[in-house]
């Protein structure tokens, strides 16, 4: 786990069930899920994971009694989920076959789990499952496509899964029970795709003086943290112009898709550019009305720097669209990040972010933040690792064991507070957050970037 973790990995817990042993002992479900937390639990404690997952495909047995396979079964899996609820808040995951999916399962079984398909098509990934293939579950969560796929640096067959949305969207799925609730929530941060900033920036009517050469793409040259960030084009008129990025998902951009937080703490981005005489707004609607953070002069220095707004604090928002510049609804969504400028301009955008604890960049008293964004994650490994044998002072600063060099003793710190965020009173804004070379991270899961390990007797796929 630590070490997959380490190679940039989202990682989860995976369970072979054995109904087929509890014939003639009713807690052997029960048995089973606490032998599974007692392995699992200590991961959760110190990091984020994927749920964990149960997985049913153990039918050719006698139930004892007149029951069916189908009770037996659902009502060994309740069993067993009802233990892992108890324990961490959430239930496990049922990975299955269709078949399986539509014979053995109880309608309250299907409604109450996320639903991992295994259905190996000829056709790969080209005809996706559909509801209507397992009519008692919700859409599959996750789907294995086949069994004999092939990965780079992996002997033999490999099974390849699909995850059913964006990394965004897999991210929000980690979970832990000894970290900080409420911390940092990432909206966009260019990793996959483009996310919640993917229409052009010629999209908006409200666009003054921007010409048709205009662009915004995804790149991955350039980042803030992990591999990737938006590079945004903006082919302005020399005597001044206004740009409305607009936010939402889908061709036109839709707003109702946006992602809502709450109106608490900070919001805001990281840019980077050469050119001058640029300044910046970030948009928020909430929900009926539209208010603006006041603008901020955009630094032109080609470093990363932070530009954020206190949701808490009116002195920061203007009124804009039927807006009187007070956020006081309980939650709000993007509207647009608004740049005004002269000329043209070529600027950098990433880690579109939410802290309902204090600002987006956390003092240098988080162990293992070697990035600085107020949360130790994969990122911070990414900065570690391409880095590693350099100054500490000019890579990770007091966040590190103070060696002097990057070495394994900061990558112990690193993995002793994965998963960890900073406290509201361990705030404060910096002005510029250092560049890691080529730093990269792997999230796909249909490259099989998501590790499971198993516990139980029967190791197959």
């Amino acid at each position: 786990m630590q070490n997959a973790t380490a190679a940039g990995l989202l990682t989860g817990p995976y369970h072979f069930a054995r109904p087929d042993s509890s014939s003639n002992n009713p807690l052997d479900p029960i048995n089973e899920a606490n032998d599974f937390l007692d392995a699992i639990t200590p991961y959760y404690d110190t990091g984020t994971h994927l749920p964990p997952v149960l997985d049913i495909e153990v039918f050719g047995f006698t139930p004892p009694g007149r029951q069916s396979v189908k009770n037996f079964v659902s009502n060994w899996i309740q069993d067993f989920s009802d233990t892992v609820y108890d324990s961490m808040g959430v239930r496990p995951i049922i990975y299955t076959g269709k078949s399986a999916a539509n014979t053995y399962f109880t309608d309250p079984i299907a409604s109450q789990h996320d639903l991992w398909l295994a259905w190996w098509k000829s056709s790969g990934t080209a005809n996706p499952p559909t509801q209507s293939d397992t009519p008692a579950w919700n859409t599959w969560k996750y789907w294995q496509w086949t069994a004999e796929g092939s990965v780079p640096g992996i002997g033999g067959d490999v099974d390849r899964n699909l995850f059913n949305g964006t990394r965004q969207q897999l991210e929000a799925e980690l979970i832990g029970l000894g970290t900080s609730p409420g911390g940092p929530t990432m909206i966009a941060d260019f990793e996959i795709d483009e996310g919640y900033f993917g229409s052009s920036p010629l999209y908006s009517g409200s666009n003054t003086g921007i010409g048709d050469a205009s662009y915004a793409d995804r790149i991955t040259t350039k980042a803030h943290e992990g591999a990737a960030s938006q590079e945004l084009f903006i082919d302005g008129d020399d005597d001044g112009w206004f740009l409305r990025h607009v936010s939402g998902i889908g061709t036109p951009a839709s707003p109702g898709s946006n992602q809502a937080f709450d109106t608490t703490g900070y919001i805001g981005f990281w840019l980077k550019t050469d050119d001058e005489d640029l300044s910046v707004r970030l948009a928020i609607d909430a929900p009926d009305t539209a208010d603006r953070g006041i603008a901020k002069q955009v630094i032109a220095d080609g470093k990363w720097h932070l530009y954020e707004w206190s949701l808490d604090d009116d002195d920061q928002w203007e009124a804009w669209a039927n807006g009187d510049g007070i956020i006081d609804a309980a939650t709000a969504t993007i509207d647009s990040i608004q740049f005004f400028g002269t000329g043209q301009a070529t600027v950098y955008l990433d880690a579109v972010m939410h802290n309902p604890l204090g600002s987006l960049l956390a003092s240098t008293d988080l162990p293992g933040d070697f990035n600085n964004d107020g949360i130790v994650d994969l990122a911070d490994y990414s900065v570690w690792r391409n880095n590693l044998g350099a100054a500490s002072e000019d890579v990770i600063a007091e966040n590190g064991n103070n060696s002097g060099v990057v070495d394994t003793g900061d990558y112990n710190l690193w993995r002793l507070n994965f998963g960890h965020t900073a406290s509201p009173s361990n705030q404060a804004t910096a002005q510029s957050i250092p560049e890691p070379a080529a730093a990269t991270a792997m999230f796909s899961l249909a490259a099989l970037g998501i590790c499971l390990w198993r516990t139980g007797r029967l190791q197959r796929a």
